[in-house]
């Protein structure tokens, strides 16, 4: 009988533990799903910092953020950022705020009121400097508005360099969001003023007169304006450790008349004492001086036209001129060139040579007959590239860079001829005189006839009587040793167009070394219009593959030889050859390369307006418009104002 209990009793406890269990598992489960439930409802939280902030009430926040109009509800909370003093609801309308969300909501929201504004000098990721407010820090989260006409987020590179028109908010000591207020109209450009030679950016003191009274503004203590007055023909000779810099790193010196000219007599240019309108700035920093001159645009143009393309010139082609250099110009105050510096562009060959040449009347003629005329495809300026002379062709973007040429379609390879219709062209070679079908410059993609029409002198071609039309450049003895560092230079500068061959026979990127015996220098393909895209450097010790025309061109010219001109007039080369439109032969001894003989044509990159085919276009009775149409096919001129 008290086995029969015990088993009943066991029975009993184990359904008792079982229920236990049961009930511990369902309670589990229960609060599982209450967690879950409560997870599955907690909100979801962001914030959109810097945020321009367009209408805000107490039921609704409408804002602008990642270049779309947003509008969401306001929490209950957010009443209290609308009140007045007097309780009353304040309808608060533009201005840059955080915003913290919960599910789309917005629960709290910062506003930033405090705003700086001034005549922006000089822009980086990192930092602004404003001519009043002087240094201010970048925030990583910066955002730039754009207010009039339609609603824009911009970019930090597209604020322009001189804007007065830009409120800079500022937050813990940092810009965290720029307000363009106005259209700039773009009328003046800020041009950095390199060192003796062009050599270099930093001047370790610049000395400076004018031909009117002129004075120095300079900041005193507590950030008040002052003033240093001269007398026309005095010289001030300003170094980084003056006194004019006690108070802020940059001072202005200005003509007392707007006609006025000051002039730098200690600057080595080709022009002796190079003067320069408009106002000059002077920015000290560790390395020494910076000079920028600000001045209108079209004062600019009156010394860039005349360096850049001699006044005895047609005065068609010197208002083509005029208007590519100009487009040139205002695309890099769109986007300046060297915002860093506090520059659009500077004075030497890397933009537009300025202040180098006195300025003359008929290219200042051009300047004024195209006014405020600028170069369009469709809606944007075009990238108005020019150089000296054409070989009978042009080139596209590709000779710089080894990509498609979608983006600027108006730069196209092409033949330079006055025969461009016809079908058939005269060669003058060494066997006198033929007639062949013209070449288009997809096929002088060709070796064999790129050497071809190169070895020969189309009468047709508008500059086959320039001296630059075809050259001939000879190196009897190469320094491998030169051209090693010459290679170590353009990888520095360039690496991904300097290559390698590994191992595995591929090139890769990677410092080239040592050549060794050099066995081979062979161009691998060529561009539309003829001009070298590759060149094979082979050696015992190394082999590389040297792209685009500015590399080429660099490593070929040793600087100890002279090019022929077909005139028979010499030239120095010292950086570059002529242009990249050229065959090349090797001379050997063995099977070692001692020497090589370059035949080529034309004088520049080959891209955009060639300037003597401008003067002889314009020689044949072609008009500014036609010319300019002809070089950037598609586009138009138009008054910007």
């Amino acid at each position: 009988m008290k086995k029969e209990w015990r088993m009943v009793w066991k029975a009993v406890v184990t359904l008792t533990l079982l229920l236990i269990l049961l009930l511990s598992m369902i309670s589990m489960r229960t609060e599982i799903g209450r967690l879950a439930e409560e997870k599955e409802h907690e909100p979801e939280r962001t914030q959109v910092r810097n945020a321009w902030v367009i209408e805000l009430t107490e039921e609704k926040i409408t804002y602008f953020a990642d270049g779309e109009i947003r509008q969401t509800e306001c929490s209950a909370d957010m009443t209290g950022i609308c009140e007045t003093e007097e309780g009353q609801i304040d309808r608060r309308e533009e201005f840059v705020a955080d915003l913290f969300l919960a599910d789309g909501i917005v629960e709290q929201c910062v506003p930033k009121n405090d705003k700086v504004r001034g005549k922006l000098l000089s822009v980086t990721e990192k930092q602004i400097r404003l001519e009043e407010e002087g240094t201010l820090a970048v925030s990583p989260e910066i955002r730039i508005y754009r207010l009039y006409g339609s609603l824009q987020e911009l970019a930090l590179t597209d604020l322009i360099l001189g804007n007065d028109n830009v409120d800079f908010v500022i937050e813990d000591g940092s810009a965290c969001a720029a307000l363009v207020t106005e259209e700039e109209t773009l009328e003046s450009i800020r041009v950095l003023i390199r060192s003796d030679r062009y050599e270099g950016i930093f001047h370790e003191q610049v000395s400076v007169k004018a031909d009117c009274d002129y004075r120095i503004e300079y900041s005193g203590e507590d950030g008040c304006e002052m003033t240093q007055n001269y007398a026309a023909g005095h010289k001030e000779t300003i170094r980084p450790d003056n006194p004019y810099f006690v108070h802020s790193e940059t001072i202005r010196i200005c003509p007392e008349v707007n006609t006025g000219r000051l002039c730098l007599p200690e600057l080595e240019r080709v022009r002796d004492n190079p003067v320069y309108r408009g106002n000059l700035e002077i920015t000290v920093s560790g390395e020494g001086l910076l000079i920028v001159n600000e001045l209108p645009l079209e004062e600019y143009l009156y010394s860039v036209v005349p360096s850049e393309m001699p006044a005895s010139y047609p005065m068609e082609a010197l208002k083509a001129q005029a208007v590519c250099a100009r487009t040139y110009a205002y695309r890099n105050m769109e986007h300046a060139g060297l915002p860093g510096w506090g520059a659009h562009v500077d004075d030497s060959t890397a933009f537009q040579v300025y202040g180098n040449t006195e300025e003359q009347p008929e290219t200042t003629e051009a300047v004024e007959a195209t006014r405020g005329q600028i170069l369009f495809y469709q809606e944007e300026p075009v990238d108005a590239y020019y150089y000296s002379t054409s070989c009978g062709y042009g080139t596209d973007t590709r000779a710089w860079n080894g990509t498609d040429t979608e983006t600027v379609p108006y730069l196209q390879a092409k033949k330079i001829s006055s025969g461009m219709e016809e079908a058939a062209m005269s060669v003058v070679g060494n066997t006198g005189q033929t007639e062949e079908e013209k070449m288009s410059p997809e096929e002088l993609q060709s070796e064999e006839c790129f050497e071809d029409c190169s070895r020969a002198r189309d009468l047709e071609d508008y500059e086959c009587d320039e001296a630059w039309y075809r050259w001939q450049y000879c190196v009897d003895e190469i320094d491998v040793d030169e051209m090693e560092e010459r290679l170590k230079q353009r990888y520095d500068a360039q690496p991904q167009f300097i290559l390698t061959q590994n191992k595995e026979q591929d090139y890769v990127r990677e410092r080239p070394g040592k050549i060794g015996k050099l066995l081979e220098i062979k161009i691998l393909s060529r561009n539309t219009g003829g001009n070298a895209a590759q060149l094979l450097i082979k050696g015992t010790e190394g082999t590389y593959l040297v792209q685009t025309e500015y590399n080429i061109r660099y490593l070929l010219a040793n600087g100890q030889h002279c090019a022929t001109k077909q005139d028979e007039s010499e030239a120095e080369v010292n950086i570059l050859l002529p242009s990249a439109f050229f065959v090349l032969d090797t001379g050997k001894e063995g099977e070692t390369v001692v020497g090589y003989s370059i035949i080529g044509g034309g004088y520049g990159h080959g891209i955009g307006m060639s300037q003597n085919g401008a003067r002889h276009m314009a020689l044949s009775g072609l008009q500014a418009e036609e010319i300019l149409a002809f070089f950037y096919e598609g586009s138009h001129v138009e008054n910007v104002y």
